[in-house]
């Protein structure tokens, strides 16, 4: 099992190269493979006609990965249903937000951006409780393939993951999107609001990615001409904020959740 989902750069351009009118049967045939690289990495892959508010496609395990114990054919019909039913009262509440924050800020980004629209967004820790034994804490890795004259969502993808093994504090959740791969915006439950720039600031990326190497605190300090206190400050701060197990498992997170 690999340690992120390295098929994602690489299959996603599936639909980069299209500009079909939306058409269901292409993404059906697409995400087939997709799925199979999903379900190598224990995540499934839903892809969603936002307009008709439809499920065109699920992978195979989706009810391993959310533990619900319904058909496909209920799933598909009433997903959204499960997931807010599911879900703490904030974190249904977040999805209304959520969808504020689409119509209000990030379709107006879209429809005025004159390159290559793009649309991803990570949410990080979803409790939800199902008919598994236990809770499940699970990522969603989203990504808006198609849209809309008016810069409106037409059809998006979402790549769901149990995260427990990557968390320590699981009452933590949070939520990163990149429009047009510039504007960043975030979302931290300890906040209650959306603001701008990521959850992890570019300062603390330089840090992550200098951790990755395999380098120490000292190297690091010398690295970026700051102290190794501010190394070590930094390194405890996006572990308390994100509610990671570790460093390597905030490492982890990011990469699974594109913001690194």
């Amino acid at each position: 099992m690999s340690e992120k989902p390295k098929y994602y750069d690489e299959f996603v351009g599936l639909w980069d190269k299209s500009n079909d009118e939306v058409s269901e049967n292409k993404y059906i045939e697409q995400s087939l493979v997709l799925g199979e690289y999903a379900k190598l990495n224990s995540q499934f892959i839903a892809v969603y006609h936002a307009k008709k508010q439809k499920i065109i496609y699920l992978s195979d395990n989706y009810l391993e990965i959310m533990g619900y114990t319904c058909t496909q054919e209920d799933y598909m019909k009433w997903s959204s249903l499960y997931w807010m039913r599911d879900l703490p009262i904030e974190q249904s509440w977040f999805f209304l937000k959520m969808s504020l924050f689409f119509r209000n800020t990030v379709q107006g980004l879209i429809k005025n951006h004159t390159n290559k629209k793009t649309l991803h967004w990570y949410i990080h820790n979803f409790k939800l409780k199902t008919n598994a034994p236990e809770k499940k804490h699970l990522s969603v890795l989203g990504q808006g393939l198609e849209f809309g004259k008016n810069g409106d969502l037409l059809i998006l993808m979402t790549i769901i993951k149990e995260v427990s093994p990557l968390i320590k504090n699981k009452d933590i959740w949070w939520a990163d999107f990149r429009v047009n791969n510039k504007e960043v915006f975030h979302y931290h439950c300890d906040q209650n609001k959306f603001l701008s720039g990521s959850i992890i600031s570019e300062r603390e990326k330089e840090i992550l990615a200098l951790i990755e190497t395999g380098i120490d605190t000292n190297a690091i300090a010398e690295t970026l001409n700051i102290s190794t206190h501010t190394v070590d400050n930094h390194r405890k701060n996006m572990i308390d904020r994100t509610g990671a197990k570790d460093i390597s498992s905030l490492i982890q997170i990011a990469k699974d959740g594109k913001i690194i």
